[in-house]
């Protein structure tokens, strides 16, 4: 059974969708929380989202107005959680129909962090990441993130996360360094909206992941392309597309 989290600041205008992608899960097994951060009591984004609860007794809808930041609403998301794994997804991302199905039937295998493939959609459409698949419990996550996180499926003891905008890599350095077992589905079962507007590199975000990285024991993006580039080794950047 599995608590499905989405944290919402912006992006209300996309709830349909990603509640939808939910609603025609196949396995059925859950419960959803949604969690409205950052905007005055009994906003218009909260009352919004309150609407969804009329669609399926499984979902609830929280107004934590006092808490400011993903990681921050994160992290109250859990002391509502009535289940052991914790699926995470952004407002405007839309699960496949059989995503949950194909990814429990993994936890025979006691992964700690499961994930999948996904395709892009929006304003750069059709794009798919590349991304290590299988059992990537050995790999070298400083070389790529490798776990996109509106496919992640967590353990929820395993669960907490840093405000710092890049949330989702660090946990899965940190969970890596203990040695945790990953896993992520060749299937695509995830598409991620990509906004010109917001992407990674637009909110200064990529200049972190060199802090992170180091801070995690690993040789900084800079450090290790200047490597690959004396090599002629093609670098492969955070989301997993070629440089040349």
């Amino acid at each position: 059974m599995i608590s499905i989290l989405i944290p919402i600041y912006n992006g209300i205008e996309f709830i349909s969708d990603s509640v939808d992608s939910i609603l025609d899960q196949t396995y059925t097994e859950w419960e959803l929380l949604i969690a409205i951060n950052g905007h005055p009591k009994d906003s218009n984004i909260y009352k919004k989202a309150k609407e969804y609860e009329n669609k399926s007794k499984k979902i609830r809808v929280f107004d934590f107005h006092d808490i400011k930041g993903k990681s921050h609403t994160l992290n109250k998301m859990l002391e509502f959680c009535n289940y052991k794994y914790i699926a995470l997804l952004d407002v405007d991302d839309i699960w496949h129909p059989q995503k949950l199905e194909v990814q429990t039937k993994l936890f025979i295998h006691n992964y700690d962090v499961i994930g999948s493939r996904c395709i892009w959609f929006g304003d750069r459409p059709g794009i798919i990441p590349t991304i290590p698949t299988g059992d990537i419990s050995n790999y070298d996550f400083s070389l790529v993130n490798p776990i996109i996180n509106s496919t992640s499926i967590i353990k929820k003891e395993l669960c907490h996360w840093n405000e710092n905008g890049i949330e989702d890599y660090d946990l899965w350095l940190k969970l890596r360094k203990q040695n945790k077992r990953f896993f992520n589905c060749n299937e695509i079962l995830l598409k991620h909206r990509i906004h010109n507007a917001s992407a990674f590199n637009g909110k200064g975000n990529n200049e972190k992941v060199d802090d992170l990285l180091v801070r995690h024991g690993y040789k900084s993006r800079i450090e290790r392309m200047n490597e690959q580039l004396k090599i002629n080794i093609p670098y492969v950047d955070k989301i997993g597309m070629k440089i040349n």
